[in-house]
C-alpha cells in the first residue's frame, strides 16, 4: 500500500513527495496522503486534479485528512 505519512510537514514538502512517488505508480494504483496542514489539503488535490488523477479526501480527525489520488 502507497500511504505517505506527511503529518506535521508544511507545504511544499507533502507535494514535493506525492510528485516523486506517484511516477513509480501504474494506472489504477492509489496513494494515501496523511496531512495536518490545510496548505497541503488544498494543494495537493489542487495538483492532482490538474494532472487528470482522481482525488478524495476525508477528515480523519479535527486538523488530519487523508487524501487518495488514484493514478489514470
Amino acid at each position: 500500500m502507497n500511504i505517505l505519512d506527511c503529518i506535521g510537514e508544511p507545504c511544499p514538502l507533502p507535494l514535493m513527495k506525492v510528485e516523486k512517488r506517484i511516477k513509480d505508480l501504474n494506472r489504477g494504483d492509489k496513494i494515501y496522503i496523511e496531512v495536518d496542514h490545510t496548505c497541503a489539503m488544498t494543494n495537493v488535490p489542487e495538483w492532482a486534479r490538474k494532472r487528470g488523477y482522481d482525488v478524495e479526501v476525508e477528515e480523519v480527525s479535527f486538523g488530519e485528512w487523508k487524501i487518495t489520488v488514484t493514478k489514470r
